[in-house]
């Protein structure tokens, strides 16, 4: 029988002793399943909020909740991890998100949908960040870009499964309905007509059965997960500024990757065309991260990751500029965004990657902590910028907020990276 993860003093897991790939199977089951929940719920609050009439700027403001939680997760992470195991934290943050998913289900009070956003935004970042320090400490004997790669796909392959859910939600509620129709039909002012007919409301219990199944491959490996504590001390500044390249590139691409999974929906919608094929844009640009993502990282194990990250950046910036021109012609569209979806996958793999080459131990936290306040961070200021932006110059506010964030990031490189 294999062994679980030893401890290092410090509080560094020793991933030797370990068997890396059966945990990276674990944490890619867990992420994929909770990520699918997202993907649903990603796509329905929008969507509800602007069939209640719900300005963008608001729906932005509602939307940045995620962002703002997982900033406030990474500042606070190696503060919790001195009185909470990551094992203990598993299980805390599913019992945040659960009932926050049934009071989206149940109550239709802004304010409420408010806090139920807020909470189930903790939850799902909590999660999602041990299973990622987990993944960055692990020692594998070679190709750790395409490992780590390979965990960040089923994020994005959770992300594009749960739209098509969505498009399937009505004939799996037929089938459950002797079982259901009284659980789900019951306060029907929130099966919402305006969203294409589909039911709002059992679409978000899907949502939470989803996201406690993420739960189930944890506590099936559960001798796997590392038990650990921070005992040293952290600084999360410093790993910031000594690795201002992938920090940097993390602000870009959540910019990019949390203004487009907030409010392509809409833009589409806003475009002309139908609800299906709005959300369509988005498994699109989950598809391109789930099948580009790990080929483009790949490279990096070869070449400077650092020029693998650039290079995304400045396809990145191209896409967006291209954006409100395919629009007009959807399978177009469809093609961009999946371009986009990888080149934005490939910049999150390549620098976590990039940071797990240069950091270990308690050092490992830190700078994985600071990676994810770089990227709540580029996500809370594209959401918000994006909302307003799409209320004042109307639906191409997104390209053009987004097209800002890789012409800034592009800029910097430039000026750090030298080309030989």
């Amino acid at each position: 029988m294999k062994e679980s993860p030893s401890v290092h003093p410090a509080g560094a897991v020793d991933t030797d002793s370990s068997t890396p790939i059966g945990s990276l199977l674990l944490s890619v089951l867990a992420t994929f399943l909770l990520c699918a929940a997202r993907g649903m719920a990603a796509v329905m609050i929008p969507i509800s909020l602007h069939d209640r009439g719900t300005s963008s700027s608001m729906i932005g403001v509602i939307m940045a909740l995620e962002t703002i939680a997982a900033l406030l997760i990474s500042l606070s992470f190696p503060f919790l991890l001195r009185f909470v195991t990551m094992k203990t934290g598993l299980v805390l943050s599913t019992m945040l998100r659960i009932p926050s998913l049934f009071l989206l289900a149940y109550t239709s009070n802004i304010a409420i949908w408010t806090v139920a956003v807020f909470l189930n935004s903790i939850g799902c970042f909590m999660f999602m960040i041990l299973l990622q320090t987990w993944i960055a400490g692990m020692k594998f004997k070679s190709n750790k870009g395409l490992m780590v790669a390979l965990y960040s796909t089923s994020i994005s392959l959770g992300f594009a499964f749960g739209p098509l859910l969505i498009d399937y939600s009505d004939r799996i509620l037929f089938l459950l309905m002797p079982y259901l129709n009284g659980f789900v039909t019951a306060g029907a002012h929130i099966a919402a007509a305006g969203s294409g007919g589909f039911n709002v409301r059992f679409i978000f219990l899907l949502s939470a059965l989803l996201s406690f199944s993420a739960l189930l491959p944890i506590l099936a490996g559960l001798y796997m997960v590392p038990s650990f504590r921070i005992k040293g001390g952290v600084g999360i500044w410093k790993s910031i500024i000594h690795t201002k390249g992938p920090m940097f590139a993390i602000a870009m691409a959540g910019v990019s990757y949390f203004g487009v999974c907030a409010f392509i929906t809409l833009y589409g919608m806003r475009n002309h065309l139908p609800l299906h094929e709005s959300a369509l844009l988005l498994s699109c640009f989950m598809m391109g991260a789930l099948l580009l993502e790990a080929p483009l990282t790949w490279v990096s194990d070869f070449i400077d990751r650092r020029y693998v990250i650039v290079i995304a950046a400045f396809l990145s910036m191209i896409c967006a500029v291209y954006l409100p021109i395919a629009i007009y012609v959807n399978y177009q569209a469809f093609i961009l965004l999946f371009l986009w979806g990888g080149v934005t996958g490939a910049i999150y793999s390549t620098s976590l990657a990039l940071i797990g080459d240069k950091y270990e131990g308690d050092e490992l936290v830190s700078a994985n902590a600071g990676y994810a306040i770089m990227e709540a961070s580029g996500g809370t200021a594209g959401i918000l910028l994006i909302g307003s932006a799409m209320e004042v110059l109307g639906s191409d506010g997104l390209p053009y907020v987004i097209m800002l964030a890789s012409i800034l990031y592009f800029s910097f490189a430039l000026t750090r990276y030298r080309v030989v």
